[in-house]
C-alpha cells in the first residue's frame, strides 16, 4: 500500500481555538494514507492471498465475492475498494452501516448524497407524517396538519424540522469508523491493532468498551450544502515530536457536512509506550482534528459546531428526538391544486337532474 507523501492544503478558520486545535495536531501527526474520490475502481491491497484483514481467514473457508467498499456506497463511494474484505465481514458490517444511516437520518435527504441505488433518499417518520423527498423541482417536505414537524420562524428566515430517528445501535458507529480506518493500515501494521480487530467483528468487548474514552468521537458539523459530496478519509500517524500521552493513530472522515475523528484503541504501539510512562498514565489525550472549511463559507451559511459524542452503548436507540435547522431567503405562498377527478366522479357531474 503506497503512502501520502504530499501536503494536503484545505483553508482553515481563524479563530483562536481553531487555530489552537491546527497547532497540536498537526505538530503531533502526519497524513500517512489518504483515499477519496475516483472515477474508476480502485482497490487496496493486493488481490492474491486473498486473506480478510478483519478476522484472519481465507479462502475457501470465506469467500470474497462481493465488492468490499472502504468507505460505504450510502456515502457516494463507489469506487474505492479493498481486496482483503471477505464476504462474512462484508454482511457484518452492512448492519453498522444501516445503524450509521440511521443516526443521520433526516440529513441524508437533506445532503442530496445518492445513496446504494444511486438516489437521494427518502426520508418518512411514520409517527408524524412527515415525508422529505428529492423532486426534479427540488427538495419536498410533507406534513399532516395538526401535527406540525416544521416550525418557521418568518423573523429570522429560519425553520426547524422536529422528527425522530430511525432506530440504531450507537456502537455500530464506532465500529464502522474503525473498520474505515483500519482499511487505511499498512499491511504491516495491521497485527498491531488485535483489540480493533476484535472488537470490530464480534461482540466480545462490548461491555468492556461501554464508555470508553478513548473510543469518544468527536464531530465537527458544517452547516450549508455539502462540503464534501464524496467522502473521502485520512490516517495519521503520531510523530517523533509529539507527546507521549496521546494514541498512535488518528482516523478523519469527510463526508457531507460533517468531519468525523477517532483514534485507533490500543495498538501494541501504544500499550508498549504507555507502559514506560513514569508515573504510570491516567488518561490518554486525544487532539482535536480542526475545521478546514473557508471563511467565506461559514460567513454565509453560518458557523459550525463541534461535540465529544460517546456511541459506545449497545442498547439499540429507538424515537430518538433529531432536530435539523434550515434557513430560507423567503416565503411563497403557493396554492394546492385539486387532486383530478376520477373516472366515477366526472361521470357523476356530468349527469343532469330530471
Amino acid at each position: 500500500m503506497s503512502r501520502i507523501t504530499k501536503t494536503l492544503k484545505l483553508p482553515m478558520p481563524a479563530d483562536a481555538v481553531n487555530q489552537q486545535r491546527a497547532k497540536q495536531f498537526f505538530g503531533a501527526y502526519d497524513c500517512e494514507m489518504m483515499v477519496g474520490p475516483s472515477d474508476t475502481p480502485f482497490y487496496l491491497g493486493t488481490p492474491t492471498p486473498r486473506i480478510c484483514r478483519f478476522c484472519g481467514k481465507s479462502e475457501p473457508e470465506v469467500s470474497f465475492r462481493k465488492d468490499a467498499h472502504v468507505m460505504p456506497d450510502f456515502m457516494g463511494n463507489r469506487n474505492i475498494l479493498s481486496h482483503f474484505e471477505c464476504d462474512t465481514c462484508n454482511a457484518l458490517f452492512a448492519k453498522y452501516e444501516d445503524s450509521f444511516a440511521n443516526y443521520l437520518g433526516l440529513a441524508r435527504t437533506f445532503n442530496q448524497i445518492k445513496g446504494k441505488n444511486r438516489k437521494v433518499p427518502k426520508f418518512k417518520d411514520n409517527k408524524t407524517g412527515l415525508e422529505v423527498s428529492m423532486e426534479a423541482e427540488g427538495l419536498h417536505i410533507k406534513t399532516i396538519q395538526g401535527q406540525d414537524p416544521l416550525v418557521i420562524d418568518e423573523a429570522t428566515n429560519s425553520a426547524q424540522l422536529i422528527t425522530t430517528r430511525p432506530s440504531y445501535v450507537p456502537i455500530h458507529l464506532v465500529k464502522l469508523l474503525l473498520k474505515m480506518a483500519l482499511c487505511l493500515l499498512d499491511e504491516s501494521e495491521v497485527n498491531d491493532y488485535r483489540w480493533a480487530r476484535e472488537f470490530i467483528t464480534s461482540e466480545v468487548h462490548d461491555e468492556a468498551a461501554q464508555g470508553m474514552g478513548i473510543l469518544s468521537v468527536m464531530l465537527h458539523s458544517v452547516s450549508g450544502p455539502p462540503v464534501f459530496p464524496a467522502p473521502f478519509a485520512q490516517l495519521y500517524t503520531r510523530n517523533a515530536s509529539a507527546p507521549a500521552e496521546i494514541p498512535e493513530k488518528m482516523f478523519v472522515l469527510y463526508y457531507a457536512n460533517y468531519y468525523f475523528q477517532l483514534a485507533l484503541p490500543f495498538s501494541r504501539v501504544d500499550k508498549v509506550r504507555f507502559l514506560g510512562i513514569t508515573p504510570p498514565l491516567q488518561s490518554i489525550d486525544l487532539p482535536v482534528f480542526p475545521l478546514l472549511i473557508g471563511e467565506t463559507w461559514l460567513a454565509e451559511y453560518g458557523p459550525a459546531t463541534f461535540r465529544r459524542v460517546d456511541f459506545t452503548s449497545n442498547q439499540k436507540r429507538k424515537g430518538e428526538e433529531h432536530r435539523f435547522s434550515l434557513a430560507f431567503d423567503k416565503m411563497i405562498e403557493v396554492p394546492i391544486k385539486p387532486e383530478p377527478p376520477n373516472d366515477a366522479s366526472q361521470s357523476a357531474n356530468d349527469v343532469k337532474p330530471a
